[in-house]
């Protein structure tokens, strides 16, 4: 008996999973529209951090050639200010040792690698 009653089972519930969505007419893609609309809109009051609201980088490259006679000092956030403009990057940050960053190349950030005394061992761009 619960052998015949399987099959009908399954697909009762898969009929019910299939109708519980939204229903599929011409208002379909408009509703996904306003949808994508609202998360555009949501991701632009992030901060972009060296990018447009698109994603691309604004222009500004980042050049840290001139500025390796700074490693040896300790980083400020006043230092990373002045660095960051001497470069003509766009943004900067600071990397602590073991700290947790993300690895994407971005070639409008000044990174100021430094050791566990906050003195600067590295001045890299990306």
């Amino acid at each position: 008996m619960i052998r015949k009653l399987i099959p009908v089972l399954l697909v009762a519930a898969l009929s019910a999973c299939t109708n519980t969505g939204t229903p599929r007419s011409s208002s379909a893609p408009a509703a996904s529209g306003s949808t994508s609309s609202a998360s555009a809109s949501d991701s632009s009051s992030s901060p972009s951090y060296g990018a447009t609201s698109s994603g691309r980088p604004t222009g500004k490259t980042c050049d840290a050639t001139g500025l390796q006679s700074q490693i040896g000092q300790k980083a400020t956030p006043a230092v990373l200010e002045d660095l960051r403009g001497r470069s003509g990057a766009a943004t900067g940050r600071i990397l602590r040792p073991g700290q947790l960053v993300t690895m994407e190349y971005n070639d409008t950030r000044l990174n100021l690698i430094v050791d566990d005394k906050d003195v600067m061992t590295a001045i890299r761009c990306g």
